[in-house]
């Protein structure tokens, strides 16, 4: 009687670790990364895209555009 206890404690303390485990993961997967201030300048238009491309890819970013600042490079703005 007291393995049978111990086995049903073990099997429950399992199972409660995998649900807690799962809601932990499902809640970092969630989290939105901080986004970076709207006219941000990149020095090349590939790093603009690079950045506006990772976050759409993230859900945090609907749409982004990069517009060319002269010799200074290219601003990033976007919409949530």
């Amino acid at each position: 009687m007291n393995s049978v206890s111990r086995k049903a404690t073990l099997v429950v303390g399992a199972i409660a670790a995998a649900v807690g485990l799962s809601m932990f993961g499902a809640g970092t997967a969630s989290a939105s990364p901080l986004l970076p201030y709207q006219g941000t300048v990149y020095s090349s238009l590939g790093k603009c895209l690079t950045v506006g491309n990772t976050l759409a890819q993230k859900g945090a970013i609907t749409a982004f555009t990069c517009q060319p600042r002269g010799k200074d490079g290219y601003a990033f703005y976007y919409t949530t």
